[in-house]
């Protein structure tokens, strides 16, 4: 995997010279501009619980930068006036690293070297717009296949949801790991019976850690950058 170091070193040589006030402007005009794009496009606040967990959960900036382009935003066009999306998209990158989102430090890192090619900035932004919208499937599964049952399990969210971030996998998470409430919830129990069929039951996330039984014994836990590794792997799979 790409170090950190070597991206924002990418980043900050695509970015080019520019005054800090001028960059934090600009990098704080995206952000802004994203961030209200996931309000509108998201929808109203839904009552069941799986449907409020991917809800509740923002896609990485860079999914939405991408998004708005696709769609050629005037808001987007006239912020970015003669700035190339790469460009772009680098200064998203050096945004990421100070917020500390490795997760979208890494997917805007994709991004602006894909979009350093205009073809291939274009058949990327196609995949991410159909992702938005849930119509990406997850990577198909075959009985032989010689994936571990983690990453089996998180392909698994992944085709149900049909999001592939951190921050859906975590409130997808912590709402099956939750106590069932009274209203029933149709497309969690679908998901529930497709995670015991592969004899995964998740009890819980937090900020370090996974903890999940794989055929009735609790296993080791895993660490939320093997989850981000391994969600960049089906990432991969399923957009590819």
């Amino acid at each position: 995997m790409t170090s950190l170091s070597f991206i924002e070193a990418e980043a900050r040589r695509l970015a080019g010279r520019r005054a800090e006030p001028a960059r934090r402007a600009i990098q704080e005009a995206l952000i802004e501009l994203c961030e209200k794009h996931w309000q509108e496009i998201r929808g109203p606040e839904p009552a069941a619980p799986l449907a409020h967990a991917l809800w509740s959960a923002r896609p990485p900036l860079a999914e939405l930068f991408v998004d708005l382009l696709a769609a050629a935003d005037a808001r987007l066009t006239a912020l970015l006036d003669r700035l190339r999306p790469a460009r772009a998209l680098a200064l998203l990158v050096l945004a990421e690293i100070e917020r500390g989102d490795a997760e979208g430090v890494r997917t805007a890192y994709e991004a602006m070297m894909l979009f350093e090619s205009p073809a291939a900035g274009q058949a990327y932004a196609r995949r991410i717009v159909a992702a938005l919208r849930g119509e990406v499937e997850g990577p198909r599964l075959h009985s032989h296949s010689s994936r571990t049952p983690l990453w089996k399990a998180l392909a698994i969210i992944a085709a149900q949801t049909r999001r592939h971030n951190l921050g859906v996998l975590v409130e997808v998470i912590r709402t099956l790991a939750a106590t069932p409430g009274v209203r029933p919830d149709e497309a969690l129990e679908r998901l529930r019976r497709a995670l015991r069929e592969a004899g995964m039951r998740f009890l819980g996330i937090d900020d370090q850690v996974l903890r999940y039984e794989l055929h009735g014994r609790e296993r080791k836990p895993v660490s939320r950058k093997r989850l981000a590794e391994v969600l960049a792997e089906i990432r991969q799979a399923r957009l590819a």
